[in-house]
């Protein structure tokens, strides 16, 4: 028996599966019902493996014969990232508990109903990734004595990017044009005394914030949709660790806190694209401080590790379990609906572009660090 952190590692052998396939094949009015469908349709045996995919199944997964997926598992015709954590396949590691298609499946299979869930998959064909979100529909049917689920898979991933990064956008560039507003309809009748050098200061900052979220939002578009255009160039690690200090140092969510860069922190010369680095920095430290109590450290350092440089962002917070193992998805937030880009835009933006890897460590003893591996050259 293999082993399992969620659902049954067990499955079917193939002469089993070729059995089933055989029998709903000679049901012709099955797969003309079933093939008639717009949405992507796969059904499964008791052991959640696929015995019958329609064609817009086959033309989702760029797939031409539909035997190529017999056997397989929902996530592992898909190839979603944790689907090969373990030996037992897709729903048997600790990530799947989360997963909303096992979810349906195991619930539907248990309560003889249908049950519709929606769910986040990281997909990784050719070391590009791909990051899904669907609406899996699981509806259990008997035939010839077997137990069978009817999945439908409604692809809702273009509805859910637009729908959270306008929520994103709306939520952080109308705080920051608030501010601003509040702070000059101030100074329209204030006396000359409150028109001071400081005062201008925090109106020239608050316009850079309001820059840099707009510019932060349409580097992530364009990264998404493949159009990001990069210029890599040598710049100091050093540097660009202060950069990234100074830009939230004064930021709502530094409020009370404290930036520190390790006085270990090695100075060096790298070859990446400045600005998208910086990006990917600006996220890391502003997870931390958000997730950071009043008066706490969040320590930046940079390392190097033979051909590549980690940086990092650590703070005092341990994330629980089941934050850990959704951290990267999109429209995953531990905040608000109207969060949960930061961590998404980290993986999307260091993995896609700056030939880099990203990750964390979180324990109870020594908080959280996150951190992205890029090249020096």
């Amino acid at each position: 028996m293999k082993d399992t952190f969620f659902a049954t590692a067990e499955r079917a052998s193939e002469e089993k599966i070729k059995s089933e396939f055989d029998d709903l094949h000679a049901v012709d009015y099955l797969k003309t019902v079933i093939n008639a469908l717009p949405e992507v349709v796969a059904i499964l045996n008791e052991e959640r493996q696929i015995i019958f995919g329609n064609d817009a199944l086959l033309k989702f997964l760029g797939i031409v014969d539909e035997k190529e997926l017999l056997g397989l598992r929902p996530g592992e015709a898909i190839k979603c990232i944790n689907s090969g954590l373990i030996d037992g396949g897709c729903g048997t590691s600790k990530k799947c508990r989360y997963c909303g298609a096992i979810s349906a499946i195991l619930e539907s299979q248990h309560s003889m109903k249908k049950v519709t869930k929606e769910c986040r998959i990281t997909t990784k064909n050719d070391d590009k990734f791909d990051f899904l979100d669907l609406r899996i529909t699981s509806t259990p049917f008997k035939f010839q004595n077997n137990h069978y689920s009817i999945l439908s898979i409604d692809d809702i991933t273009d509805i859910k990017r637009r729908n959270l990064l306008e929520r994103v956008f709306f939520h952080d560039v109308i705080n920051i044009a608030g501010g601003l507003k509040g702070v000059t309809e101030f100074l329209i009748d204030a006396p000359n005394k409150f028109r001071t050098k400081e005062t201008f200061n925090l109106i020239n900052k608050m316009s850079k914030e309001l820059l840099e979220e707009i510019m932060s939002q349409r580097a992530l578009t364009f990264a998404e949709s493949g159009e990001l255009h990069l210029e890599f160039k040598k710049i100091s690690t050093i540097s660009v660790l202060k950069e990234t200090v100074s830009y939230l140092l004064h930021h709502s969510i530094s409020k009370s806190k404290n930036i520190l860069i390790d006085k270990d922190a090695i100075d060096t010369k790298i070859s990446t694209d400045a600005v998208l680095l910086k990006r990917v920095l600006i996220n890391m430290l502003k997870n931390a401080l958000e997730a950071s109590d009043d008066g706490a450290d969040v320590i930046m350092n940079c390392k190097s590790d033979g051909n590549f440089i980690i940086f990092t962002v650590r703070n005092h917070r341990f994330m629980p379990l089941e934050v850990q193992k959704q951290i990267f998805q999109r429209s995953f937030s531990t905040k608000s609906e109207s969060r949960g880009l930061g961590t998404y835009s980290i993986k999307l933006l260091t993995e896609s572009y700056l030939n880099g890897t990203t990750g964390f460590n979180s324990t109870p003893e020594n908080g959280t660090e996150f951190f992205v591996r890029i090249p020096k050259k």
